[in-house]
């Protein structure tokens, strides 16, 4: 350890040397307080001894110095004084030094109390070691995230986009921490074309990693051993046995205190007799909007999946019409917090769904973005923002 001794005295300066250097420390000496002061903003000296009355600037200045840099190390400061009464204690205590020696300087009390400003300082470097690690970490932590929510972007449908008549739009923005948010939909054949709209609790790798697993699950090649249709006879499986049988399979783990479940919808649009089949677990009532009435909620409330095995879910069936539209969206929507404290709220995004009805699919959805952002007072949300937005049964397909 290297120890900067300032003193006015040469032969006080020789004293102190002798010892530190038969102790083992590295020492240099300068008799004014400019001096210690360029050698401290030059070299990493993390430890002054320093005498209290000198002609060319005192020690508690020089305490004040080092305190005001701000240096990117702790620097232990011992005040050598002739001093009598506590008064010329509390003002050395409060220009900054850590501990005083008092005149004629014995060499024992000297070396312990060396010991013990270097013990500080060694926990002060382990500290900063951890600091330094943990922001490693968090570095690496980050760029895993990032990482991982490009995947969960990558893995959105592409829109807006058009099947079998169907105007398919949506909406994603992702949060700070990489969420479970993800939705999709997909051709099953000529005229059945599913959808999903899911949302994994929590935040973090895992929940990406289950968003990931299950939009693996649900969209890879559908054939005979698909969870959307039976092996034989093929046929398509109704909406509540497709959500039965992902609670069955993905059900937590008691014995995890972060065990991870999951809220979603899921469908099957019949483009041919225009009707929909739809399941609820958990996930955020739909938003109904037919042509010519008034938009509404629909869905039955359930539990999410993975929360009690051998759950029943319970479809909502639905006939549309030419231009009605349907709308599935998370709860990161509605429980958008404002600056006061406030959730964006189901009534308000029902309310803006009914304002907006005259417009285009994506100037409504884009609409609502610039909303959400304006609650929020800022573009970056705590929760992941998805809606999938569905017209139906339209004339034509030109996006």
């Amino acid at each position: 350890m290297r120890i900067l001794i300032v003193d006015d005295s040469a032969v006080e300066r020789r004293r102190l040397e002798k010892p530190l250097l038969n102790w083992g420390y590295d020492v240099i000496s300068v008799d004014n307080i400019d001096s210690a002061t360029e050698f401290l903003l030059k070299s990493p000296i993390q430890f002054v001894i320093t005498d209290w009355v000198m002609p060319s600037g005192d020690g508690p200045t020089l305490c004040r110095r080092i305190r005001e840099r701000n240096l990117p190390f702790y620097t232990y400061i011992i005040l050598v004084t002739s001093l009598e009464g506590t008064q010329s204690l509390v003002d050395g205590l409060e220009a900054g030094a850590d501990d005083f020696i008092n005149k004629p300087i014995q060499n024992d009390v000297l070396h312990a109390r060396i010991r013990a400003g270097q013990r500080l300082l060694e926990m002060e470097q382990k500290l900063r070691d951890s600091n330094n690690q943990l922001k490693r970490i968090n570095k690496i932590l980050s760029d895993e995230q990032k990482k991982a929510g490009k995947i969960q972007n990558d893995l959105l449908p592409f829109y807006p986009s058009c099947e079998q008549g169907i105007s398919i739009d949506g909406l994603f923005i992702p949060s700070i921490e990489v969420s479970g948010d993800i939705f999709n939909f997909f051709n099953i054949d000529d005229h059945h074309i599913g959808f999903y709209s899911i949302d994994v609790a929590g935040h973090g790798i895992a929940a990406a990693m289950l968003s990931f697993t299950l939009s693996r699950i649900l969209t890879t090649d559908l054939d005979q051993c698909s969870p959307i249709k039976y092996r034989l006879p093929e046929s398509i499986k109704p909406s509540s046995s497709v959500i039965e049988g992902l609670n069955s399979q993905f059900q937590t783990d008691e014995t995890e205190t972060n065990g991870l479940y999951f809220t979603m919808i899921y469908g099957v649009i019949n483009t041919k007799s225009h009707s929909i089949d739809l399941c609820q677990a958990g996930h955020p009532n739909p938003i109904y909007l037919p042509h010519n009435r008034t938009a509404h909620f629909i869905g039955k409330a359930s539990l999410p999946v993975g929360i009690i095995p051998n759950t029943q879910y319970h479809p909502t069936y639905l006939n549309y019409s030419t231009k009605d539209r349907l709308f599935f969206y998370s709860d990161g929507i509605t429980e958008c917090i404002n600056t006061t404290g406030e959730m964006f709220g189901p009534e308000q995004l029902l309310n803006f769904i009914n304002k907006t009805r005259e417009l285009p699919l994506n100037d409504v959805l884009a609409k609502l973005k610039e909303t959400l952002i304006i609650w929020r007072s800022s573009n970056e949300f705590e929760d992941d923002i998805s809606l999938l937005a569905l017209e139906l049964s339209i004339d034509n397909c030109d996006i």
